[in-house]
């Protein structure tokens, strides 16, 4: 199982690790640039007191050849001589007349020279280049041996500074895993640390989703029972009575059960509806669609409906209008407008225009029926609400499905202004590139 603890103690480490590396390599480069430095100038003062002194003592130079911490090569090239001298038993160094260092392969090492030429003899003083790497490194470990000490005590340190760091997160596992399934309070962000504080924001957020889903689903339940009790008792009375009936009296029993039936399948299908209009629900992402050719379709579908209430059903709309919506719920929500109207104009027309306002396209459905008080004009959008002076068949819920798909496409409907028995007019509001709303936000299109 994936433990953070581990691996933020593993990543800090090992990039510890990595620090003493290059920590370690720069350091043994400067040591050994020392080293060189301090060596190179030992050769050549010990070059220069050879020079310098009348006598060449023979012992002096060779007990410091023997010191393991110089193991000096000292070489005199002199004319007066027939074998230079040399005060380690070793392969006579390359003789040279240029004054200075140079580094040469000699006797199988390699050797760091300083040669100083005069007009009778030359003086060469060599070192090994091991002995200074030896040295150099010896340094280094003496510097970094505190670090290399300390990373173990550094390791338990840092477990427990993450243990301590991820505390909060083991304190929110606990809240969660106490909490009851239908508590869906929001969880609080002090004193969490900020790094905390965005999954702990997109908790509540989830939670609050859920606990507008669980709402939708209670006010669902409940709206179905409200909904359902009186077609069904009508239906249960009906076939009680057609049971009981003979000849006409029977016939007629039976149209008015189909008639309840009927009633009762279209609240299912209209409650139905709500329940797919929910963002969750709904799911799928919104799709390119012609906002226009969809209102046409609409317009075709219900004429039928208008010619044998023998009404003018005139459709206004652009040649192309694109949105990016939910397909099948734009058309049921157009089907409900065009169709309340019908229902609620006893004589004249009924227009359907589509026009583009800004970033937006505004649908308005007028009808030349008896008009919605100014009073009603809110509340008419309300699940099962019906006017006061309302004769059409229906649930009353044709509208609050269309504030429904509103919402999810991040628009708005209202009730235009209108005169008393004027007519009403409906007016959808639909943004070109919704995203999902705020429930609380509404976004309003005024004619």
């Amino acid at each position: 199982m994936h433990s953070i603890r581990r691996w933020l103690l593993f990543a800090l480490l090992a990039l510890l690790a990595a620090v003493a590396l290059v920590g370690g390599t720069l350091t043994y480069a400067s040591a050994r640039a020392e080293v060189d430095k301090l060596l190179d100038e030992e050769l050549r003062q010990v070059a220069l007191s050879l020079r310098d002194h009348a006598r060449l003592d023979t012992e002096r130079i060779e007990r410091s050849a023997q010191r393991p911490e110089q193991r000096l090569l000292v070489q005199l090239d002199d004319a007066r001589r027939a074998q230079p001298y040399r005060s380690r038993d070793v392969a006579p160094l390359p003789t040279t007349r240029a004054e200075g260092f140079r580094s040469i392969e000699h006797a199988g090492e390699a050797w760091r020279v300083f040669a100083l030429p005069n007009d009778v003899q030359t003086i060469q003083v060599a070192q090994p280049l091991a002995q200074r790497r030896s040295l150099a490194l010896y340094l280094t470990l003496r510097i970094l041996a505190p670090l290399i000490v300390l990373i173990p005590l550094a390791a338990a340190l840092l477990w427990w500074i993450v243990g301590r760091a991820l505390r909060p997160l083991h304190a929110l596992g606990a809240q969660l895993s106490q909490r009851q399934p239908a508590a869906l309070a929001p969880l609080a962000l002090e004193p969490l640390p900020v790094e905390a504080q965005p999954l702990v924001a997109a908790l509540n957020a989830l939670l609050a989703r859920l606990q507008a889903a669980f709402e939708q689903q209670r006010s669902l339940v409940a709206d179905a029972a409200h909904a359902l009790r009186t077609p069904l008792t009508a239906v249960t009375l009906q076939a009680q009575l057609a049971q009981r009936a003979n000849g006409p009296e029977r016939d007629a029993a039976l149209a008015r059960l189909e008639a309840g039936v009927k009633r009762a399948s279209h609240v299912v299908a209209q409650l139905l509806a709500l329940a797919r209009l929910d963002p969750e629900a709904a799911g799928a992402p919104a799709r390119p669609l012609d906002l226009a050719q969809l209102v046409r379709n609409v317009g075709d579908e219900l004429r039928p409906l208008a010619e044998r209430s023998q009404l003018a059903l005139e459709i206004e709309t652009p040649a192309r209008a694109s949105l990016a919506g939910h397909e099948a719920a734009l058309h049921m929500a157009l089907t409900n407008l065009v169709d309340n109207a019908l229902r609620y104009t006893p004589a004249g027309a009924v227009r359907v225009a589509l026009d583009q306002e800004a970033d937006s396209w505004t649908l308005r459905v007028s009808d030349t029926g008896p008009g919605i008080p100014a009073d009603e004009r809110e509340r008419v959008f309300d699940r099962f609400y019906r006017g006061r002076d309302s004769t059409a068949p229906g649930s009353g819920l044709g509208l609050a499905i269309v504030r429904e798909v509103a919402r999810l496409h991040g628009g708005s409907v209202h009730i235009a202004e209108a005169a008393p028995g004027r007519g009403t007019t409906v007016v959808l509001c639909l943004p070109t590139s919704p995203g999902l709303p705020d429930p609380l936000d509404d976004l309003s299109c005024r004619p």
